[in-house]
């Protein structure tokens, strides 16, 4: 007879035996992701992976998301699930990150300042198109940059200027290049300026609609041979001016040359065009062809006053007697640069009691200037040195008999002294007929041009553009 223990544990074995036989069968018979032979199925995460998608485009697509069938919400039960459910690039942002070159920066320093691989440079490098130095980089220069999750360069762009970039893009282990260089156009511009009390030629500029002061300093400068813009512009001059506005990629940039100026100043009507052909470098000439660019400056200081006239009856303000004041007295803080009004050779250099430090130069045959009571004398202002014209020749001081910092400016022709800020001074080098009949024929179109913008300006007092 057997005990009641041994009997209850073969019924436990058995129950046991038939329990793990039905699950062997049951599994057995349950489908697979390996029913395909195409198909390979991580049995953990059911995840498939289409054969006809590479390494390398998997690479390129990021990192892949292991997705348990649990998360798919397609109402599918057959325990596989689509490959374009499972891959998603999480790997690549929509941002470029962007770096600004500073002094001493290398490229193998800026790669490794922002996490990037060395061999990533050299696959960069390697890319590039013939004729670019890749490693030649300059302060300020600007480089984007993009990374993916797992920190791997996918694209980098190498702006050589605002004009022309350089941009590469990861194609598997590699880079591939290209040259991007953006569309530059340009309209003309027209703006009339009318100058109010209190006002200057600059302000006037920026409150009628001008964009860039930088522009309007070129007036200045085009007209620094005959008007004095800080003594000689009042209320009621006016000016006219045609100009370049460039566009870089349809956006506004900056603006460009100067192409026509009409300026009236005390009565007196200046008209100055931009000029270029063959025989004629570029430059800016009166409507008669005169080149703008006289010999002399009207003035040898800048940001001054004038704090004595040229007068032959002056009182003089420290002998109190008259005497012929045979220049004209610039006021000016102590140290204000001073130039050379024209091109020649100095012929004295020194100092006297009453002229304290002082500069003489010989305009050739004709012409001479003299520069008085000079803080310093630069080094290079010996006698026989020759001078270009706006070279420095010292400073504005109060040496020899001042009563306080000024420089004293003397212009004589033939010896005679004449009035600094009226004399005519002499032009440039003349056109020749045929060059002039040419220029002629430019400048006509132009002023004709700015005589209808004008107009219209009138009419609707706004800026008037010509695409």
């Amino acid at each position: 007879m057997r005990s009641p223990l041994r009997s209850k544990h073969f019924i436990v074995a058995g129950t046991l035996f038939v329990a793990v036989t039905f699950l062997l069968i049951f599994f057995s018979e349950k489908p697979t992701a390996t029913d395909s032979s195409d198909d390979i199925t991580d049995s953990t995460n059911n995840l498939v992976i289409d054969p006809a998608i590479s390494e390398s485009e998997l690479a390129l697509q990021g990192p892949i998301n292991f997705v348990s069938e649990e998360t798919i919400v397609d109402g599918s039960s057959t325990g596989i699930v689509p490959h374009e459910q499972i891959l998603t690039r999480t790997g690549k942002s929509d941002e470029l990150q962007q770096i600004t070159v500073q002094k001493g920066d290398t490229l193998s320093e800026i790669f490794d300042k922002i996490g990037l691989s060395q061999l990533d440079l050299l696959a960069i490098e390697k890319a590039c198109p013939d004729g670019w130095d890749f490693k030649r980089i300059d302060v300020d220069q600007e480089m984007e940059y993009q990374k993916n999750d797992d920190g791997e360069l996918t694209q980098f762009k190498y702006h050589r200027d605002k004009l022309t970039s350089l941009e590469f893009a990861r194609e598997n282990d590699n880079f591939i290049s290209e040259i991007i260089r953006k569309e530059v156009s340009y309209k003309e511009t027209f703006q009339a300026v009318e100058i109010a009390k209190n006002e200057g030629a600059i302000s006037a500029g920026l409150d009628a609609g001008v964009k860039k002061e930088k522009t309007l300093w070129r007036i200045p400068k085009l007209l620094q041979w005959d008007i004095d813009f800080y003594q000689d512009i009042h209320p009621g001059d006016s000016y006219q001016i045609l100009y370049h506005e460039n566009y870089i990629d349809g956006i506004y940039d900056t603006d460009g040359e100067i192409i026509g100026l009409i300026f009236e100043n005390r009565g007196r009507t200046y008209e100055i065009v931009r000029y270029e052909a063959d025989e004629v470098p570029a430059g800016y000439f009166e409507r008669n062809g005169d080149s703008t660019k006289k010999r002399f400056l009207r003035t040898p200081v800048e940001f001054t006053r004038v704090s004595s006239e040229f007068n032959p009856k002056r009182l003089h303000p420290i002998h109190k007697i008259v005497m012929p004041h045979n220049g004209i007295d610039y006021a000016a803080p102590t140290g204000t640069p001073v130039y050379a009004t024209g091109a020649g050779t100095v012929s004295r250099a020194g100092r006297t009691k009453a002229n304290g430090n002082y500069v003489v130069i010989r305009h050739g045959p004709i012409y001479t200037t003299k520069y008085l009571h000079l803080h310093r004398i630069d080094p290079a202002m010996k006698p026989g040195a020759k001078v270009r014209q706006g070279q420095r020749i010292g400073s504005v001081g109060m040496t020899g008999y001042a009563t306080g910092p000024h420089l004293h400016y003397e212009f004589l022709v033939n010896g005679v002294h004449k009035n600094p800020r009226t004399v005519e001074l002499p032009g440039g080098e003349p056109m020749t007929e045929e060059q002039l009949k040419q220029f002629r024929s430019h400048a006509d179109d132009i002023f004709v041009r700015m005589n209808s913008m004008y107009e219209k300006h009138r009419e609707s007092e706004e800026p008037v553009a010509n695409n």
